[in-house]
């Protein structure tokens, strides 16, 4: 009996592998023999849902998230993910701190429960899609829904995923929230977000950063700029953000991220130390190019005191 439930547990962890997701476990007895290994073997990152602790570990925050909602798209094959969900799914930057609980569609109710948010149904909701498999409300209204919801910081990320994904400038996606989001609680607030887009920003940390630097009334860089790289003529580094202060001084801002250490679709084949490396050289190049070089990391974004500090340290000017 115990070399069966033993497969039988092994077979579901593989599967579940195999398809991105946690292993989902609804049988009482089989739930029971996944517990039991909880701590040693096994990791449980909502009820029902399982990992293996060598495998969870290995993988990154944002694959953790999918797993989980994935896992609970196998126990509920009927919900359709919306909100913050439905963006992690589409691929859209969303905030860690939305996907604290699991946001369904519900034709009866907007409550909370234990690890699950149910967000009311309305009777204009289009039909579901598909994303990664799971059954999520269509791109465009999980846009709309994720901006009305969302602060101006985690919502310029949103509205700028929007206008690159959808390929619509800032009036079209005005007009979008202004008919999606008629009469809607945040429609403000989401149309304010919206008039700052930039589809030219390339992550929802550099969307973040720069939420941070209007707020706070700093002068607007620009962005993805290109700098000539002396070691390949016509292949320029691009800078993340970049500022021509009025005394003619040149600033470059580069938001340090970790994952492009560890993410293989970043490091190309190079490991950590050589990326370090290029990295080295490419600041050390870019000093030849402008006055200065302020790098920030994602903690600077997210403790605002710091950012704002370091960019009046560099002299970016206020223009408010």
């Amino acid at each position: 009996m115990a070399a069966h439930r033993d497969r039988q547990i092994g077979e579901l962890l593989d599967e579940a592998q195999r398809c991105g997701r946690c292993a989902a476990a609804s049988d009482r007895l089989l739930r029971e023999a996944l517990d039991r290994r909880v701590g040693t073997e096994l990791v449980r990152p909502r009820p029902r849902l399982y990992a293996r602790t060598s495998y969870w570990n290995g993988l990154p925050r944002r694959s953790r998230e999918e797993h989980i909602l994935r896992g609970l798209a196998a126990l509920h094959p009927d919900w359709t993910f919306c909100s913050a969900s439905a963006a992690l799914l589409h691929g859209l930057p969303v905030s860690y701190r939305q996907l604290k609980s699991a946001h369904i569609l519900d034709p009866a109710s907007h409550t909370s429960c234990a690890g699950v948010t149910r967000h009311r149904q309305r009777s204009t909701q289009p039909s579901p899609a598909r994303a990664r498999g799971v059954r999520v409300t269509p791109l465009t209204g999980t846009i709309v829904d994720c901006l009305l919801a969302l602060n101006f910081k985690e919502g310029l990320a949103v509205a700028d995923a929007a206008l690159s994904r959808l390929r619509m400038s800032v009036p079209e996606l005005d007009a979008l929230l202004a008919e999606k989001g008629r009469r809607r609680p945040g429609v403000r607030q989401a149309r304010k977000t919206a008039q700052h887009a930039d589809a030219r920003s390339e992550s929802g940390g550099e969307s973040m950063a720069r939420a941070v630097m209007i707020e706070n009334g700093f002068m607007p860089p620009e962005l993805q700029v290109p700098i000539e790289n002396p070691d390949r003529p016509g292949w320029p580094w691009r800078t993340d953000f970049y500022w021509l202060l009025p005394d003619g001084t040149t600033v470059a801002g580069e938001l340090d991220g970790g994952e492009k250490y560890v993410n293989p679709n970043m490091t190309h084949g190079r490991d950590a130390l050589q990326v370090l490396r290029d990295e080295r050289i490419r600041e050390s190049q870019l000093t030849l190019a402008v006055d200065r070089v302020m790098r920030f990391t994602f903690a600077d974004v997210i403790d605002e005191r710091r950012l704002v500090a370091l960019l009046e340290r560099f002299g970016i000017p206020r223009i408010g």
